[in-house]
């Protein structure tokens, strides 16, 4: 058993880090105000390598593993929390390609999605549904040389980006779902206004509304009706990636309180003499220490899952667990600061924000329990 990084494990997290303090610091204000990333910041990112982690080499990307990418998304969360949304969402489609798609595929869309020439997205949630196939209303229809797509996809991360997206519908006979790649903006696909949402401010979403979209015959993911095993294979790397942002939540909810108890004075003495803030600290610390280990061996899980229906319902533990352990860790620390946390200048209130969305984002909290006792007690 080893707890220390390797060479490879600490340089991603050396370069997230840096990169995060340098130049993601720097946008926050701009990002939450504008509800959106600057122009040249994803670009940025590209070129500090953190667009392509987990892929292999021969797609471009930098042929490491798992571990490495929850190293650096955790890094990039800690100073703010939805600046590398971005990169999750669009390693997500990458992955969907990577384990489901054709080499033709593979060769086409990974490439240029580690670029920043593409940023890539996923649909599946509807607003009659957020998780039950057979409740999709979009539906696809065999034309012969192509299908047309026709329906509405909601809270949409990357929709109003630039590049592909995998998108799951029903068909409109026999209701077999199956996964379909097309680019963005291609005729037929519309967007909403933004959603206003609580947090995650800089990586908004959308509905996505499509008019018969046409789809080659090629552009099938994995095979007619094999959607739900596509969405079910993705959505445990979905919820490994968000646990290393909630996780980086924790870290800066961790470091702002502990920050003020030793500015904070009462009497010329920092209020971390308190027992009171001290034990408040020390459960936020066990907090993260306990969510990040978690994480970690999940990440090392993802790099070689013997069993994908282990790791699936492992991710989902872990994401049920993370998610509602942020949310708790944020109201601590803004106990912390008392007052003063709701500043916003102080960065707990945008903490806590963030943490708020975490149980409910990527499947609720129960539903995630829920999914990890079936496969536990009934496999």
């Amino acid at each position: 058993m080893e707890f220390k990084l390797n060479e490879q494990q600490q340089l991603c997290q050396d370069i997230a880090k840096e990169f995060a303090e340098k130049v993601i610091r720097g946008h926050i204000e701009e990002v939450e105000e504008n509800n959106k990333l600057p122009d040249g910041l994803y670009d940025k990112m590209r070129k500090a390598g953190l667009t392509g982690i987990p892929f292999a080499e021969e797609y471009g990307g930098m042929g490491l593993g798992h571990d490495c990418f929850v190293l650096a998304i955790e890094q990039l969360s800690m100073v703010h929390a939805s600046t590398p949304i971005s990169i999750i969402v669009s390693t997500m489609f990458m992955q969907a390609v990577n384990l489901f798609g054709s080499e033709e595929q593979k060769l086409r869309y990974i490439p240029e999605c580690i670029d920043g020439e593409s940023i890539g997205s996923f649909a599946f949630t509807e607003p009659g549904t957020g998780s039950d196939p057979k409740q999709l209303t979009t539906t696809y229809r065999d034309m012969g040389d192509h299908f047309l797509i026709s329906g509405t996809k909601r809270f949409i991360s990357n929709a109003s980006y630039p590049g592909p997206i995998v998108v799951f519908a029903n068909d409109a006979e026999s209701g077999a779902t199956t996964g379909f790649i097309f680019d963005k903006f291609c005729e037929g696909y519309s967007l909403s206004s933004p959603w206003k949402t609580v947090g995650g401010h800089g990586s908004p979403i959308y509905d996505v509304f499509l008019d018969s979209v046409k789809v080659p015959k090629e552009n099938v993911l994995y095979r007619i009706g094999g959607g739900f095993t596509v969405l079910k294979g993705l959505i445990a790397y979905s919820k490994m990636a968000l646990s290393a942002n909630f996780v980086g939540i924790l870290g800066n909810a961790y470091n702002l309180a502990v920050k003020y108890a030793k500015e904070k004075t009462h009497r010329k003495q920092p209020i971390a003499k308190f027992p009171t803030i001290q034990a408040t600290i020390a459960r936020i610390a066990g907090m993260y220490y306990s969510c990040r280990l978690l994480v970690y061996h999940l990440a090392e899980h993802a790099n070689n899952p013997a069993d994908p229906a282990a790791f699936a319902a492992e991710s989902a533990m872990v994401k049920a667990h993370v998610s509602d352990t942020v949310a708790e860790a944020a109201r601590l620390c803004m106990t912390v600061l008392g007052a003063y946390g709701l500043c916003e200048e102080y960065g707990v209130a945008r903490c806590v924000r963030d943490a708020l969305q975490a149980p409910l984002v990527e499947g609720v909290s129960d539903i995630q329990r829920v999914i990890f006792s079936g496969h536990t007690l009934f496999e």
